[in-house]
């Protein structure tokens, strides 16, 4: 006769599977490490997230949108990220994945638009908008249109100052490739909010 399963295997298995899930997403995801981002609440540059974050997949198994995933860093222990070509981060309410975290290592930072995890770049070569053809898919994506992502000309055009970096935009960008993607906040200039590839060396 077989016994009831506790409440507390059945949280442990539920949580399995998320990490499971977490993981198979981690490897349909074509883009490098420095490409994808950390989750909402990891400080800018990444550092302090990086020297707290203990791999525990507590923030994975909290989304409630599966978007966060791990990777495996170069010592092996796995590093959660997102990357918003595959899904994006929604924002959720009480964003739960740093409610979960228990290390530390992603800190509330005053609001669902105080998050910084990067921001959106607009190619103007790929954008359709800049052939004079229609497409407001990004600024109706956007949680905070008019603020982070504008519409100026019916073209759109992104503000460093409001930008979350979530992905949304990129999500649902038609072209391929995406003609809006997300740059991560460690490799932008800090203040500027600008891609450190884009400031001329010297």
């Amino acid at each position: 006769m077989s016994r009831r399963r506790s409440r507390r295997e059945l949280l442990t298995g539920w949580l399995g599977a998320l990490r499971e899930a977490g993981a198979a997403l981690g490897k349909r995801s074509h883009k490098p490490p420095d490409e994808l981002l950390h989750p909402p609440g990891a400080d800018p540059p990444g550092e302090r997230f990086l020297a707290a974050c203990t791999g525990c997949g507590d923030c994975v198994a909290a989304c409630p949108t599966g978007s966060i995933f791990t990777i495996e860093r170069e010592d092996g222990r796995p590093l959660p990220v997102i990357d918003p070509s595959v899904k994006p981060c929604y924002l959720c309410d009480g964003l739960p994945c740093i409610a979960a975290c228990g290390e530390g290592a992603l800190e509330e930072p005053g609001g669902r638009d105080r998050v910084r995890m990067g921001i959106a770049v607009i190619d103007p070569r790929i954008c359709v908008t800049f052939r004079d053809e229609r497409c407001t898919l990004c600024h109706a994506a956007c949680p905070f249109p008019d603020t982070a992502i504008m519409l100026v000309g019916m073209r759109p055009v992104v503000a460093s100052g409001a930008c979350t970096g979530c992905g949304l935009c990129e999500a649902v960008c038609p072209t391929t490739p995406r003609a809006i993607r997300i740059v991560p906040e460690r490799e932008l200039v800090p203040g500027l909010r600008v891609p450190r590839r884009d400031i001329p060396a010297g």
